[in-house]
């Protein structure tokens, strides 16, 4: 008996060998979207195109979405422990890449080796050299790779272009000064500059970025990543940050009850332009596509700079949408072949076109819907995970970490010198706590 099949039925144990495992000719897929062929979802849709083409090189092989018994993710996630998972899965956060603690502990297979075999579609390529290499800190372990990315989520300023031209707004301020300028100009319009949920971790981001701008990405990494503290959330740039987001209140330049909003409820006002900034990822588009006016002027712009900042307006937070195969897949060879043809320039080029999602492949267009995208993401310098990976390496503390934020931004119940000393608290009675595997720290 191979040690894989031997897994397989040691994680059965008194169930019975085999007992939950589907037919051997099955490949189960877990990919979000993917449903039964009845569901009128565009990538849904699309994704059976690509099974029908797999079967065409894999006719022995049915493909289908994987069953979490009515349990959703969770219920994948007993699957994964009791050794009987499906083929393809995702093992990142909620707004992440990898989750480290998975791979550490043996669930999720090394695809390195796939990565470096040939490309799908494009001749002379390995399928690694056709995914944008600025997302690769997003898919990798210690310099392993344990994901690939099926779409490319990233950070930027939404604004709705006819506001911005009654109001005289500029849609590229360079500078943090010249979007408040914006912001009072479309005050006096009468229309809210922003629009901003109240209950998700959306309001961080505000923070993120504008520490990020000043105190450049290194030290920003430190401060979320680092047990020995080289960076301390009560220096002065992050300080700086937090009160820019407390002059934003302030000044009103938020919708009036954004605490009470969830994500969609705000995005909405958005979208009857009762709002014209929406500062929200690329999937804004992809999730909300029935409810987009035809005439609706999106633009997109990258978050702006501050005056003698050390961070660079290039530089852009987000996350890969990362796909992995479970370390006990029953059909890991297939799986990848899969994953390969899901990163094909033909499947990569009708996901743009028609779910209106960002392409992780360096070749591909962006979705048309999108006017500026396509100059943010042409001319990005870095690409890093939100709150580069705190959530991968330690949600508990990532959760500790916007629950406190939201404490100053919504609840308005600290002032900013309050919030960063309590910040720093936080992380170091959490790093000398925990035990600590060495990629969880830098």
């Amino acid at each position: 008996m191979e040690r894989r099949d031997f897994l397989k039925c040691l994680a059965a144990g008194a169930l019975g060998c085999g007992r939950y495992l589907p037919d051997p000719d099955l490949m189960e897929v877990s990919i979000p979207g993917f449903q039964t062929r009845a569901a009128q979802v565009e990538i849904t849709q699309l994704l059976w195109q690509a099974v029908d083409l797999f079967r065409e090189k894999y006719p022995q092989i049915r493909v289908e979405p994987a069953s979490g018994g009515g349990g959703g993710y969770e219920e994948l996630m007993i699957r994964v422990m009791e050794g009987h998972p499906p083929d393809i899965m995702s093992f990142a956060g909620g707004d992440t890449g990898l989750v480290y603690s998975y791979v550490e502990q043996g669930h999720v297979l090394d695809l390195t080796e796939y990565l470096q075999g040939s490309s799908w579609d494009t001749p002379g390529a390995t399928w690694l050299e056709t995914i944008d290499p600025l997302y690769y800190e997003a898919l990798s372990y210690q310099d392993r790779f344990f994901a690939m990315p099926l779409t490319v989520y990233t950070l930027q300023i939404y604004c709705n272009a006819a506001l911005y031209e009654r109001a005289g707004a500029d849609p590229n301020p360079r500078t943090w000064e010249q979007f408040l300028d914006n912001c009072e100009r479309l005050k006096r319009l009468g229309v809210a500059p922003i629009t901003q949920d109240g209950i998700h971790w959306y309001t961080s981001w505000w923070f993120d970025h504008l520490a990020l701008r000043i105190l450049g990405a290194e030290k920003v990494r430190q401060a979320f990543r680092d047990p020995q503290r080289r960076t301390q959330w009560t220096e002065d740039g992050f300080l700086r940050a937090a009160r820019l987001v407390g002059e934003l209140l302030d000044r009103g330049y938020f919708v009036k009850g954004f605490s009470g909003l969830n994500h969609i409820e705000s995005e909405l006002l958005f979208w009857q332009g009762q709002a014209a900034t929406v500062f929200v990822g690329n999937w804004l588009t992809s999730a909300r596509r029935e409810i987009m006016g035809e005439d609706f002027r999106l633009y997109a712009f990258r978050f702006p700079g501050v005056e003698g900042g050390r961070g660079s307006p290039r530089e852009l937070m987000g996350y890969a949408g990362a796909l992995s195969i479970p370390a006990l897949a029953r059909h890991p060879d297939l799986a990848a072949d899969f994953l390969r043809l899901l990163d094909s320039q033909w499947f990569q080029e009708q996901m743009v076109q028609r779910v209106l999602r960002v392409s992780p492949l360096s070749r591909v267009s962006f979705p048309p819907v999108h006017q500026g995208l396509d100059l943010i993401l042409r001319d990005k310098e870095s690409f890093y995970p939100f709150s580069f990976g705190l959530e991968g390496a330690h949600p508990f503390l990532y959760r500790q970490y916007w629950d406190e934020w939201n404490r100053f931004m919504v609840a308005r119940e600290i002032p900013a010198e309050q919030l960063v000393e309590n910040l720093e608290d936080i992380f170091v009675s959490y790093y000398q706590t925990v035990e600590l595997s060495p990629a969880s720290m830098l």
